[in-house]
């Protein structure tokens, strides 16, 4: 019974992992096979690393920030 939840933990860490990837700018797949590999360890690993700021706007410029 614990075999089955620590690997659906696991299994559940890679969706999750890719996606927090993506939000914060770094690569889904990557981080999906990061996830595949270390489990749920993928994830607070993303929070430990800072945002990829990549420049969005026309001529690289990034666009204004709204307050």
């Amino acid at each position: 019974m614990e075999t089955a939840v620590v690997l659906i933990v696991a299994a559940g860490s890679i969706p999750v992992a890719g996606e927090l990837a993506k939000r914060r700018g770094r690569s889904f797949k990557t981080w999906a096979w990061i996830g595949a590999i270390i489990g749920p360890l993928a994830v607070p690993l993303l929070f430990l690393l800072p945002p990829i700021a990549r420049p969005s706007g026309p001529g690289g410029e990034r666009p204004p920030r709204v307050r």
